[in-house]
């Protein structure tokens, strides 16, 4: 009986000791974690959207002027095509170096205008970057105050799950939308 009650004391004791160490140690390894949703803060940060819509503008110019270089090289070919009996031969020639010409200069601009490396992609990427740099460095300076070890983009499909009262996307537009001096289309969500 007697080794019954010091086992039962020793088991409540180790119990009472693993209790005070995860008391003290699980804490510690607590980590706070948040998410944002980057698809909505480019859709709903008006700075973005302005320089979305000043990209169209530049793209829809450049499909414009696209339009008409090929709409004027479909002409020359037509006509090559209905005038082909009254030509000359060096007169057709002449007529399809022309239209070949013309087909190079599509070909050209194309590529050096709409192309993977072109200037729209430039300019793109001149008028969107430093959002984007001001957006991450936001969500690294909110995470530092808030004490979050990891903010991760609901966006980019990296998270599998998160509950909805650890999105800080709004807290984001709000920073951004107060720092450039317009407001949020959409409320706050609470934590």
């Amino acid at each position: 009986m007697k080794v019954l009650k010091e086992d039962r004391v020793k088991s409540v004791k180790i119990t009472f000791f693993i209790f005070s160490i995860a008391i003290f140690v699980l804490p510690a390894i607590a980590q706070k974690f948040a998410y944002v949703n980057s698809q909505e803060i480019l859709s709903k940060y008006q700075e973005y959207v302005d320089v979305q819509n000043r990209l169209e503008e530049i793209r829809n110019g450049y499909d414009a002027e696209y339009q008409q270089l090929v709409k004027e090289y479909q002409d020359l070919v037509e006509q090559i095509e209905s005038q082909s009996l009254l030509l000359s031969p060096e007169k057709k020639q002449e007529k399809e170096r022309a239209a070949q010409e013309k087909y190079l200069a599509i070909e050209k601009f194309k590529y050096e205008k709409l192309g993977p490396e072109g200037e729209f992609y430039r300019k793109q990427m001149e008028f969107s970057k430093p959002i984007i740099e001001k957006i991450n460095t936001l969500i690294a300076k909110i995470g530092e105050d808030e004490g979050y070890d990891f903010i991760f983009d609901a966006a980019s499909g990296s998270l599998v799950h998160a509950l909805p009262k650890y999105d800080i996307t709004n807290q984001i537009l709000e920073e951004l939308n107060k720092k450039s001096g317009t407001t949020s289309t959409t409320k706050p969500k609470t934590n």
